[in-house]
């Protein structure tokens, strides 16, 4: 099995919690992870509020309900 490559998009720079954080935050809820697997849980994170905040901004001007 081939290793999984991983790039952080360039669309999240202006992060504003940190992988540390993230890893903190999560072992006091239960979930065991390191650094490698904080970072891809952030970016996930990232993504799914970028694309609700761009799909909630395109039904604001189409004329829509939010």
């Amino acid at each position: 099995m081939q290793p999984i490559t991983y790039k952080q998009p360039s669309a999240f720079s202006n992060r504003k919690v940190s992988v540390n954080q993230a890893v903190k935050v999560l072992n006091r809820n239960g979930v065991q992870v390191n650094e490698d697997e904080a970072g891809i849980i952030l970016d996930f994170l990232y993504l799914i509020a970028k694309t609700y905040k761009n799909s909630r901004n395109s039904n604001i001007n189409i004329g829509q309900e939010p």
